[in-house]
Parts: structure tokens; sequence; C-alpha cells
């Protein structure tokens, strides 16, 4: 990427330009992408739309449709044109190749995976998942607040002069060849007698509620859950009392910090998320009401910015002048760490907020639509009825030992976790019913238990009508297939891949299918290599994201293979696929992982010493900084999970003794009493020393005897706080 001569937000234009709220995020962009600003599949979804005339929005367009033999012409020259490319291919040029580069832009993974996301009106995270995630839960507000500020940091990108230029020559560039496909059309319906068919103008009315829907169902997002989060905290805030009225205690600034922190990501939704089309041809802006400051609907970024923190601060001016005048007139006695008074003016905030939001933003669109890959997906069942029965996704099961009841039981609790999802995804309910999992059993089939190659040759080979007889009325997505093998089985039914920290979200060691990219070939690899580090063909993915964001994401074709989601499941420590992630998350994945390197490196090296009699350790452990994150090139890239990474990595003696007691503290959780004593041994062991060996096999003598492992004499006291890095 160094001879990268487009524009980058990597960096100095992007530390520069983003806010307190989403500096952590432009600081984070550890795998830069090469951003087609104006994603290619909108074009895909715009040719549709011209045959049936159905906008993003929900609405029917008045203009004239194109038949289904005119949209063909997309794909021929004019017959006057010197140039041989068809109309499509000159527009695909534009959007970013080898021919016009011009307007590419460089972007970490990070941001623009959120774009692509919120580009096809997905939300990033489910409501199931944000309370699976356990985001909602106060200690994990930071995680929380970071996936909000994720959407204000796209769109604080979209919105830097550079990129916004380039998203709008883009479009004003594919505007241009859909006059030259115009000319060509209307040539035609002269010579028929038809209506005049204006390509430019669908062009311009397809995107501006593309952009809509986009910004919306963004805004609504991050508003919502603000909301969710405020919630207990203004509770709270009120209810509690300090012993001193006239001393804010250290509680009540903890609540007003994260209120505020709360108010500054509402302020970046509301004049931030929006995407101004001033300039855009064929698109006339509305004028601005005369009782709002023209500033705020201002398409520059910077003077939107300003002119909101003004006006916000008058109202909130205005009802501070008039508590106060009441104050004095009833000559009421104020202190300053009163609940009843930091709750109000708390509460007068919010309102000052929601007004300015009103003249920013203006009216909401109620009802709020669809989903737009939910409202393409059921629009033709809806028109075709029973032409199309449903959509799915076949799935190998590729692990044999179970019994059948044992399968039936999994097979159960596996087809639930994948159909819990849709809350939050406008219209999930419409299409739920047509969404359908395709069984194949790989012993039946001939398949070695466990080969994902095979699997995978057997799809290819097969996936024809021939092979599946619903084809037609089944619509099986072709470019990916769900397989179930071991450790997908022990994921649902052991603990063997559940959270080992405090340091990680419980919600993202739930029970996970592996998803396979058909016909993928190791010996090419991947597309681009250096933007999907590690890549093997496949990936783990949570069960309860297998529709609403894997299915959603190719349904929509904001990922074209599961090689775009990868790089996100990279830091896992299963490298399992948990939908959009935040720094303080990977961050926080990081750690563990060295944790384990840590934990793993001392057990092997104290039995490689005892094996070859040489002395342990060999050396003294570095001391590393242990708030550094190892690099994401230093996952593991194996197709079963592994308990631990091939690179070792210990740390400093503190951090040793935290990372012990954190994990002998989990092993007793999990009931697993006698793992725990080798960590509990080595956590009263100083850094360097050899364990008490007679000791370990003294009390590992008498667990196996049956004695109460709470009451062993040389138990280690672990304490209160298990894990207590942040």
């Amino acid at each position: 990427m160094s001879g990268w001569s487009n524009y980058s937000y990597v960096g100095p234009a992007a530390l520069q330009s983003c806010s307190a709220i989403t500096k952590v995020h432009s600081e984070n962009q550890d795998l830069p992408i090469i951003d087609r600003l104006l994603e290619p599949q909108t074009i895909v979804h715009f040719l549709e739309f011209c045959m049936h005339g159905l906008l993003p929005n929900g609405k029917k367009t008045s203009l004239e449709h194109l038949t289904e033999e005119e949209a063909q012409l997309a794909n021929t020259s004019p017959e006057t044109d010197d140039d041989n490319r068809g109309i499509s291919e000159r527009v695909a040029d534009r959007i970013g190749s080898f021919t016009d580069s011009d307007r590419l832009c460089l972007v970490g993974k990070n941001i623009q995976s959120i774009k692509t996301r919120l580009w096809e009106g997905l939300i990033p995270l489910s409501d199931q998942r944000w309370k699976e995630k356990g985001l909602h839960l106060p200690q994990n507000f930071d995680i929380a607040c970071q996936q909000l500020s994720a959407v204000i940091a796209t769109f604080e990108y979209l919105n830097q002069p550079t990129v916004a230029k380039h998203l709008r020559d883009t479009f004003n560039l594919i505007w241009e060849h859909w006059d030259e496909m115009d000319k060509m059309l209307n040539m035609r319906r002269t010579r028929d007698q038809l209506p005049l068919v204006s390509v430019t103008k669908l062009w311009t009315e397809y995107m501006a509620a593309h952009f809509q829907v986009m910004t919306e169902r963004a805004h609504r997002w991050v508003i919502v859950h603000v909301d969710e989060l405020r919630t207990p905290l203004m509770r709270d805030l009120a209810t509690h009392r300090p012993i001193d009225l006239d001393v804010v205690d250290p509680l009540q600034w903890k609540l007003m910090d994260r209120l505020h922190v709360l108010a500054e990501i509402a302020a970046g939704a509301d004049y931030k998320i929006m995407i101004p089309m001033n300039g855009y041809r064929g698109h006339t802006p509305p004028p601005v009401p005369s009782n709002i400051i023209p500033g705020l609907r201002s398409p520059d970024l910077k003077e939107r910015g300003m002119a909101y923190g003004l006006r916000l601060k008058a109202p909130s001016r205005q009802t501070q002048y008039w508590s106060i005048m009441e104050s004095m007139t009833h000559r009421v006695e104020r202190h300053v760490a009163e609940p009843e008074s930091l709750h109000q003016t708390v509460l007068d905030q919010i309102n000052s907020q929601s007004l300015v939001r009103q003249e920013v933003c203006g009216d909401p669109i109620e009802p709020l639509p669809k989903e737009p890959w939910i409202l393409r997906d059921a629009w033709p069942i809806e028109k075709f009825g029973r032409e199309i029965q449903s959509y799915g996704l076949t799935i190998y099961r590729l692990s044999y030992q179970q019994s059948e009841a044992e399968w039936a039981a999994f097979r159960e609790k596996l087809e639930a976790h994948i159909a819990d999802w849709g809350q939050g995804q406008t219209g999930s309910e419409s299409l739920k019913p047509y969404l359908k999992l395709h069984w194949r059993d790989g012993k039946a089939l001939g398949i070695p238990e466990g080969d994902i190659e095979a699997a995978n040759k057997h799809y290819v080979e097969h996936y024809e009508p021939e092979e599946f007889p619903y084809y037609l009325q089944d619509q099986v997505n072709e470019r990916v297939f769900l397989v179930v093998d071991q450790p997908s089985i022990d994921s649902y039914t052991t603990s063997s891949y559940t959270a080992a920290t405090d340091l990680v979200l419980p919600g993202d060691f739930a029970g996970f299918v592996l998803a396979v990219e058909p016909g993928y070939d190791p010996e090419i690899g991947p597309h681009r290599p250096d933007e999907c580090p590690g890549y093997q063909g496949h990936m783990r993915i949570l069960g309860s994201l297998v529709w609403g964001d894997l299915f959603a994401m190719l349904s929509s074709q904001a990922a074209v293979t599961i090689q775009d989601l990868w790089p996100l499941a990279l830091d896992h420590q299963n490298q399992v696929y948990v939908g959009p992630t935040v720094p303080v998350q990977i961050h926080n994945w990081r750690m563990q992982n060295r944790i384990r390197n840590t934990l793993v490196h001392e057990i092997f090296g104290l039995a490689n010493s005892k094996v070859n009699g040489t002395p342990w350790p060999t050396q003294q452990p570095p001391n590393l900084n242990p708030s550094a994150a190892t690099s994401t090139t230093e996952a593991l890239t194996g197709s079963t999970p592994s308990p631990f990474a091939t690179q070792l990595d210990p740390l400093s003696s503190e951090l040793r003794t935290i990372q012990l007691r954190g994990f002998a503290r989990w092993l007793h959780q999990r009931g697993q009493h006698r793992e725990a004593i080798a960590p509990e041994e080595m956590l009263r062991t100083p850094n360097g020393q050899e364990p008490d060996m007679e000791r370990i096999i003294r009390r590992l003598r008498r667990f196996d005897a049956g004695e109460d492992w709470a009451a062993d004499p040389d138990r280690v006291d672990l304490g209160d706080d298990s894990c207590s890095m942040q």
C-alpha cells in the first residue's frame, strides 16, 4: 500500500478530521482496504428497479419503467459510438477499475466493513445480538458506545470533502452513461411509438431513495440504542442521593460522564449521518425552511457541525435561565449534587437535542420501510407466489459419532439458534417463513468425517437442478454452504469454546457452524490476499448470524463471498465471525490470545523440562507492555479452532499473575477443579522458578480419592476479581 497515490483515509487524514468519540476507530485502521465509494452491487439493484419500479424506501416510482429486453441493452454499445464497451461495463469502470481508478479510496477494514453494511440498509447488530453480546449491561458500556460511534465514524469518512466529491463525481459520470443509454432506448421507443423513458431520472430518483434509507436506518439505530443505554443511567441519577449534597460523589460523576458520552454520540449521529446530494446531476435540494438556520442543512460537514453546536446552546441556555429565575423567585436553595437538579439538567439537554435533531434531519420516515435486501427477496415471492417458495442454504453433516438421539437434540438446538434473528431488522417477519436449511448427510454421500474439501467438491459438482429438484422453487444460495463438524457440535453441547476470561463478551462465544466458499482453490488463494490474510476458504460463524447477517450480506451483495467477512473473525480466539467488531473488542481478543499463549508456554515449558531433564524455565520471559495488541497476521488459520496459538509470547510477572488467577477461576466456575490445580500451583510459584511437583501430585491424588476440592488445605485463594484488566 506504500505506493498508493489516491486518497487515503488511513493515518493523518483520519486523525485530523475525527472527533473524540470516533478517534478510536480512526486510530485502529489496521487493515487498509481499497474502497469503491459507490458499491458495485448498486448498479445491479438499480437495473432491477428500472424494470419493477420498486424504490429502496418501498415506494413505487411514477416514471416510465424499462422492459426486460430494454434493460439488457445496458450490455450493448451505442451503434454510433467508437467505444466497444457496453454501457454497463462503462458504468462498472467508473465505480473503480484499472481503467478508471481516480476515485478509489484507502480506508481501514473496520470502517469499510460498516460502510458496506450500512450502504445496503443493514443495521450493524440486531436486537437479539445486542442482548446476546450483553451490550445493554453496565459493564459493557464502552463496547456498546464503540458499536454506535463506529456508525458515526463511517459517515465521518463519507463526508470528508475529498470522499464526498469522489462519490458525487462517480454518480455524475454514471449519469452520463445512462444518458447514452437513454438515447439508444428512445430511438427505439420513438420508432415503436412508445412513451419515452429516462434512465437518468430513474438513476437520480433511485439514489436519492437509497441514501434516504441508508441514512435513516443508520441514524435511527444509533438514537434508539442511545436512548436504551441512557434510561438506566437517568434512573440511577435521579435515585442516588449522595451523603453531601454540595459535593458530587464518584457515582454521580460516573453517571454524568456516561450521559455526556451518549450526548456526544447522539450529536454526531444528528449532523454526520447524512449524504447531501448537492451537485448530483438531476437532483434539486429542497429549500431550507425559513425557521431553520441554513447551516444546519449545509452539505459541508464542518459547517453543519458548527451550526449544530451553536444552535444546541440556545435552548439549553434558555432552559437554564428559566430554571435559575424560578429558583430565585421561589427562593429555593439549590445544591450542586442534588439528584433532582442533576436529573432535570440532563433531561433539559436531551429535550434540547431532540428539538435541534428535528431541525437538522427533518421528519423521520414513517413507517420505516423493510431492509432493502428483505424488500428485494420478498418482492418476487409476493408477486409470483408459487414460482419461488423459499430461499435457502445447503448444510452438510460431517460429524458421525453421535447417536440418533444426540444428533436430534443437537439439530434442534442449532436450528433454534439459527432461527433466532430479525428483531430490529424491519420486515424480517415477512421473510422468515421462506428461509430454509437444506440438510445433506455427508456419511450417506460418502464424504469422510470432517473432510471439508470433499464436501466442497461434492457441492460444486452437484449444485445442479438434477441434484436439487426443488431448485426452481427453492432458491439455494450458490456462494456459500454450511458444515456441521465436530467443533460445531462441541460449541453447542460442551463448554470447550466458551469465553475463558472476563476480558471477552460471553455472547461472542456462542454456538457456531462452518461457512464454506464453494469452489475455493487454496492453490490460487483469495482474490486479494492482502485484504484477507490467513483466509483458507472457510469461516466459522455464530448460528444466530446465519440469516440476518451472512445470508443478508450475500443476498444484498454487500459481501461477494465470505472472504469479505473473514477479517472480522481473524482475531477471535476460535476465529468465529460474530458480526461487526470494534477496537476495544479486538484489543481484548488479542489480550486473551496472549493469556492463552503465556499459559501454554509455561505448561509445555514445564512438561519439556521434565521429559528432557533440563532446567525450567530456560530463560527469563521478557517484560512486555501488556497493552500492546498482537498483529492480525498472528492468528491461526486451521479449519478446527485450536485451544492455543503457535507463536508463544510471555508477558510480565504482574500480568502473568492476573492471567493465571483468571484462568484458574474460570476452570473452577466450569467444574474443572482438577484441571485448575496446575494454574493454581503456577500462581503461587514465583516467575522463573519451578512449581512444587510433589504438592501438585499430592493434590491430584486427594482429588482423585474423592476429597472435597473446596476443603483442600493447599488450595490457592483466588480472590474476588479474577481478571481486572480493561
